[in-house]
């Protein structure tokens, strides 16, 4: 149940079905705004759902099942930004991703940097306050967006070539870090999207969800930046922000 994985891994796969009406599982713990789409998604291919079956972390067996192949990121990514972004010619929004509703990540100077945010046009948004259909087109009309790093900017997927990405990133250390490292700037790459990253200093977080540390070893979580809040420097974050 992870925003990125349910869109890069899931979702292009429900585009290749071939049944017209079929039982979809999914986690228990994948949002409604999630399934509303996947709806959305298979009316429009005309591809009917019985029900949506939700499992429990467990061990299952299958009887008279389909698991569609996996894709590579390069094809998800493409394919998802040609059939779902909305093409427009008119980029026009400037928006900031607030994670102050969430666990760990959040950016505590963020009151700081919020005035000459909206100052210099940009709207404070939090993409869990809205559908993910209002994402995808708030996404493919941004000319700018600035995040720190979040799944939510998965929607980055959406965005039209050109569109500039300021990530504020923790402080990588280790070589487990890598893949989170380069997720977002590897998608920048694929559509052509203009990437910045900004690094900002960790700062201690004690709100880590159960089901985090049920996952991520312990070690981990005291080391790695990942799982830490950020602190920006106003000053390096305003001399990159000016220039949008």
């Amino acid at each position: 149940d992870n925003y990125y994985r349910n869109l890069i891994t899931f979702l292009p796969r429900i585009f290749f079905i071939d049944d017209k009406e079929i039982t979809i599982v999914l986690h228990r713990n994948s949002s409604n705004r999630f399934r509303e789409l996947v709806k959305q998604i298979l009316k429009q291919l005309n591809v009917k759902v019985k029900k949506f079956v939700y499992l429990d972390d467990d061990f299952y067996y299958f009887e008279s099942s389909k698991i569609p192949q996996f894709f590579n990121n390069t094809f998800s990514i493409k394919l998802l930004n040609k059939i779902l972004s909305k093409k427009s010619t008119n980029k026009k929004n400037k928006l900031y991703l607030s994670r102050q509703n969430s666990n760990y990540r959040n950016l505590i100077n963020e009151g700081d940097i919020a005035e000459d945010l909206k100052n210099g046009g940009f709207e404070i948004l939090d993409a869990n306050n809205i559908s993910i259909q209002e994402q995808i087109d708030k996404f493919s009309e941004a000319e700018v967006i600035v995040s720190a790093t979040s799944s939510s900017l998965t929607n980055i997927i959406f965005c039209s070539q050109g569109t500039t990405i300021i990530e504020i990133t923790p402080k990588y250390q280790f070589e487990y870090e890598n893949e989170l490292k380069s997720r977002y700037s590897e998608i920048c790459d694929k559509l052509g999207l203009n990437y910045i990253s900004i690094e900002a200093d960790p700062t201690k977080t004690n709100n880590i969800p159960a089901d985090v540390k049920k996952y991520i070893s312990q070690k981990v979580l005291d080391e790695s930046n990942y799982y830490k809040d950020l602190l920006v420097e106003k000053n390096k974050f305003e001399k990159i922000i000016k220039n949008f």
